[in-house]
């Protein structure tokens, strides 16, 4: 075997393996999509929030569109829901706003903003920020641009927007001490797309890489060998040359 079909067969083996890949994921996000929604949303399971200060945030929450605007617009980024209920028998607060505000309202208060979540088991890492309790409580705030507050569960549905975004617990009446069972939900506009086109992408990679293979490790068959020549005698036996019969006598002249 050639080093050229061997390079063709490690090539067409790295490209199966990639295209398998792609139908996985494609696969997976199929499978999400059609089944772990919740009233059209992917939804996390409820886990508790804790701090005993003044709220709980989420910030740096990025949301950047880079490219023309033909392909990529607002509807793609789908919407977001956030839902809770206060633990501790309060006016549970929750608030979505551009970044730089909450900043402002949150700068001199003393809070807890969500550095990472672990999902099995569950574990919250929270940064503690010093300060005092705040200048007004959050419903009292104009910067918002979706909130909900009050008894019981509260909801909270954003449509993405691009921005720098930061998500806020708080008691209604500013209290310290927030404790809520939060769930998020996250509906893609994109996900079936994105979904159908890793399956078709997954497919044909896979298709190729193995027709590559196939056609790398197939043995040539051997060009026919070309019909033997008869050799020509080496002693070939000459042909005496035939006599020419006598002529007949002619006749002589009479004396």
């Amino acid at each position: 075997m050639t080093v050229g079909r061997v390079a063709l067969i490690v090539l067409g083996t790295i490209g199966a393996l990639l295209g398998l890949a792609l139908l996985v994921g494609g696969g997976f996000l199929l499978w999400s999509d059609r089944t772990e929604r919740e009233d059209g949303y992917l939804t996390t399971p409820t886990e508790r929030f804790v701090t005993s200060s003044y709220a709980l945030t989420r910030t740096r929450l990025e949301v950047d569109a880079d490219g023309p605007a033909w392909l990529w617009n607002d509807n793609w980024f789908g919407k977001i829901r956030v839902r809770g209920e206060s633990a501790a028998g309060k006016l549970l607060f929750i608030g979505i706003a551009p970044e730089p505000a909450v900043a402002r309202y949150l700068g001199q208060v003393a809070h807890a903003n969500v550095e990472d979540i672990e999902v099995d088991p569950f574990r919250v890492r929270y940064r503690a920020i010093a300060g005092g309790p705040p200048q007004g409580p959050p419903t009292a705030q104009h910067f918002w641009a979706v909130s909900a507050s009050g008894v019981g569960q509260q909801t909270v549905t954003w449509e993405v927007r691009e921005g720098d975004w930061s998500v806020v617990l708080m008691n209604a009446d500013g209290s310290p001490g927030v404790v809520a069972d939060v769930d998020l939900g996250a509906k893609l506009s994109f996900l079936l797309w994105l979904a159908v086109g890793l399956l078709l992408g997954g497919g044909f990679v896979l298709v190729g890489s193995t027709a590559l293979i196939v056609l790398a490790a197939r043995r040539r068959q051997a060009p026919p060998m070309p019909p033997v020549r008869a050799s020509a005698s080496s002693g070939a036996s000459s042909t005496p040359a035939s006599e020419h019969p006598d002529r007949p006598d002619q006749e002589l002249p009479p004396d």
